[in-house]
């Protein structure tokens, strides 16, 4: 009888969680808002922090670029501010009261630091420069033929801008050089949708809109563009390009990940359905230091080691409460920064402990003044925290399923506990 009465009862709740299912979230994340929660173990195989936006952490999920203060601290521009993380976060914006202080728009588009420690911020209608002490500005087409910047990169003692499309132009010695598309010698591209540098041969690498991949090999005059893959070539059909810390550049699309050195040329890396058989968007990726290519897709982050996925998250790992990651990227102290709709955090693997010095191609210097020809200096701006605890999990097919299964039982267990019956015995 009391088998039959377990059977019946063991009924009951799987019909009852059908209808009303169990969050498969962390038991000890109460809520999604209010006080920053944390959690540690040292036996978790990583860590996930997720911030919610909020006034007093980050500001927006549209992340649009990211880099590190020369100690460490991470600079991320998005759609709304400019967002520092040194532990807390603080975000600088327009004053609407008076825009001369603080930041020209709240939407940034890429941020850089030249040679000197001056940080550099790009938007749709110029650049601001901020040295420390004050900001200046630059909007003036006689030196951006386009305002609209889509990328910056320091190269060396040279900042190189790309603008609307108008090209490409660079900043050295003080003076501004555009390089004219299409005219003699100058760039066959209009419009750059991003660039990286390749450590490995001190090269620039460009990714367009429409015109395929180029490459400069030296940045002293005169300089030289030249086509890697035509925009009817199959790497030419890539749209995106970020830097590999141990050599070379990633380019990417939708659908597509491939590789490009200077000494073994092009080569496939992966493609979607190497992921999973879903169909999933690759929307961003981005190179560790320790050999890891982590992927934000349409069905969370992927991280691909030596030919195979190492690891896959998604919201039941703690990243939010949707599968979709934006944006990743890999902060000198190795954090993988990723946003998620609502959210923005970072995940840390607490086992690999391979560690892989990289000789950076342009070491960032420390802030000091520098002088700028043709712009309006205007002065600095005021600056302007919630996270959810992270969540344990390793990359097993079996742990992925306790760790949805877990709060499953646990509830089976509480509800059969009103019945007096263990239905596990």
């Amino acid at each position: 009888m009391a088998s039959q009465a377990n059977y019946e009862i063991a009924v009951i709740i799987i019909v009852f969680l059908i209808f009303f299912p169990v969050s498969a979230l962390p038991q000890n994340d109460t809520s999604l808002t209010g006080e920053s929660k944390t959690t540690s173990s040292q036996t978790l195989p990583y860590t996930i922090k997720l911030f919610i936006l909020a006034p007093n952490e980050v500001h927006s999920d549209q992340i649009k670029d990211q880099i590190n203060y020369p100690n460490g601290d991470v600079l991320i521009a998005t759609a709304f501010g400019l967002s520092t993380f040194n532990g807390t976060w603080s975000t600088r914006h327009t004053n609407l009261n008076n825009i001369s202080q603080g930041l020209m728009d709240d939407f940034i588009t890429a941020v850089e630091f030249d040679h000197k420690g001056n940080l550099w911020i790009g938007y749709s209608g110029g650049i601001q420069i901020f040295n420390g002490v004050y900001y200046q500005v630059i909007r003036d087409q006689q030196l951006l033929k386009d305002t609209r910047i889509h990328d910056l990169q320091r190269w060396n003692d040279d900042m190189w801008v790309a603008t609307g499309n108008a090209g490409i132009h660079r900043y050295g010695n003080g003076e501004w050089t555009w390089f004219q598309p299409m005219s003699t010698n100058g760039p066959g591209f209009y419009e750059i949708d991003s660039m990286a540098l390749d450590s490995g041969s001190n090269s620039l690498v460009i990714a367009t809109e429409n015109e395929g991949l180029w490459i400069v090999r030296n940045q002293d005059d005169p300089v030289r563009f030249e086509m890697l893959a035509g925009k009817n070539s199959a790497a030419g059909k890539m749209q995106h390009v970020k830097r590999d810390p141990l050599g070379g550049v990633y380019f990417f699309n939708p659908e597509k990940i491939i590789h490009y050195d200077t000494g073994s040329g092009f080569k496939d890396v992966l493609t979607a359905g190497n992921l999973t058989q879903e169909q999933i968007t690759i929307n961003d990726i981005a190179a560790g230091s320790d050999g890891n290519l982590y992927i934000a897709t349409d069905d969370g982050l992927y991280i691909w080691r030596e030919g195979g996925i190492y690891r896959h998250l998604n919201r039941f790992e703690g990243m939010g409460t949707s599968e979709i990651v934006r944006a990743v990227n890999v902060d000198a102290k190795n954090r993988v920064w990723f946003a998620t709709q609502g959210y923005v955090g970072y995940y840390t693997d607490n086992t690999n402990l391979k560690k892989i010095q990289i000789d950076l191609v342009t070491p960032t210097a420390s802030l000091i003044p520098v002088t700028i020809v043709n712009v309006t200096p205007i002065m600095p701006g005021p600056s302007a925290t919630t996270a959810i605890n992270p969540s344990s999990g390793s990359s097993s097919i079996l742990t992925t399923f306790a760790q949805i299964t877990d709060p499953i039982t646990r509830a089976i267990s509480a509800i059969a506990q009103k019945f007096g019956v263990n239905i596990f015995s």
